[in-house]
């Protein structure tokens, strides 16, 4: 069996601080057959000339205004030749230099997720169930652990623009129903929750998940209800843990990855 080429895109704007350690990341990677593509949009604050001084070892790149977050994952994937595509955010990093390697013979569906660590709480995401009857708990797939067939882009289209956060949401929400997903128990990224992390975009979140499950038909009983309700209290209940966490000194307990295999040149790109 022939390996895959794998297409990791990453899209920027304005990480500066955070955009070298993710480029040193994937270009450290040891898998001979992978591309990697950035889609800058247009930052003004030095990320461009960091993404310059890489690009003799860039399949693509670009910095260019854009329409958020779902055009700039769009631009990408146009641009990708793999036959697998990963998204990969900036500041996030991949395990180890052998990753690519040891994740490439799991590759045999079209939709293959991994598990991710959260590097400043240190906890690990959870593996989701491949025989889930719950789309919407199958749906929270973290998209930077997810490989996706080109197929599956060619047959759903890419990520709506309509949303600002939830649209790796949608999109599996869309393409789940009709196509297998392989889950692994192996971790592969260092996810970094940056802006993830605050309440204003944990509000959002939850709004604009309810949204997509509507919209893909996929109503909760008592939706309307539910509309009002389940945003202001997973956001209230999560607000609450920040602040016991702060409160108590809450130092997360250090956790054994499931399946990472740590690299002695691993501290150099992932900082």
């Amino acid at each position: 069996m022939t390996q895959p080429l794998i297409s990791i895109i990453t899209i920027s704007y304005n990480c500066a601080a955070a955009i070298e350690k993710t480029i040193r990341s994937v270009l450290a990677q040891r898998y001979p057959d992978f591309e990697y593509i950035i889609i800058d949009g247009g930052s003004t604050d030095g990320t461009a000339d960091i993404i310059r001084r890489h690009s003799p070892n860039l399949a693509y790149w670009v910095s260019e205004r854009d329409r958020g977050i779902s055009d700039a994952f769009n631009k990408g994937i146009a641009a990708a030749r793999g036959r697998y595509i990963n998204l990969l955010n900036a500041g996030d990093t991949f395990a180890s230099v052998h990753t690519l390697e040891e994740l490439a013979p799991h590759l045999t569906a079209p939709l293959v997720t991994f598990r991710f660590m959260e590097e400043n709480s240190g906890e690990h995401s959870r593996l989701v169930d491949e025989n889930e009857p719950d789309m919407e708990k199958k749906a929270l797939l973290g998209h930077q652990a997810t490989f996706v067939s080109r197929d599956v882009y060619t047959a759903f289209g890419g990520y709506n623009g309509s949303y600002k956060i939830r649209m790796d949401f949608d999109f599996f929400l869309r393409v789940l129903p009709h196509h297998q997903l392989k889950a692994v128990d192996m971790d592969i990224v260092r996810y970094n929750a940056g802006l993830s992390g605050s309440v204003k975009h944990r509000l959002r979140y939850e709004i604009e998940g309810l949204i997509s499950v509507f919209l893909n038909g996929k109503k909760p009983n008592s939706y309307i209800l539910k509309c009002i309700y389940l945003p202001l209290w997973r956001v209230g209940m999560y607000s609450l843990k920040r602040t016991v966490k702060k409160l108590i000194g809450y130092t997360p307990r250090p956790q054994k990855s499931p399946a990472t295999h740590p690299d002695p040149k691993q501290t150099t790109f992932i900082g």
